[in-house]
């Protein structure tokens, strides 16, 4: 009975202590804002690279990798 005590009290607080740890579950709300915005951003900039080399509107690099005087 003892034994399963400790068990229970040992699984309470793991039960408490883990949303506070790990996955981000514990994480405030400025922070998940500033990741989905951070997320967006980059969905955003991607999404102008594909469209961009969908329509072919980079031009190749002309120039040298070697210095030409």
């Amino acid at each position: 009975m003892k034994r399963l005590k400790s068990l229970l009290l040992a699984v309470a607080v793991a039960a408490l202590v883990a949303p506070t740890i790990g996955c981000g579950i514990g994480s405030t709300e400025p922070e998940n804002r500033r990741i989905v915005q951070r997320v967006a951003e980059y969905d955003t900039r991607m999404l102008v690279d594909d469209i961009s080399l969908f329509a072919q509107t980079k031009r190749p690099f002309r120039g040298s990798r070697y210095l030409l005087d």
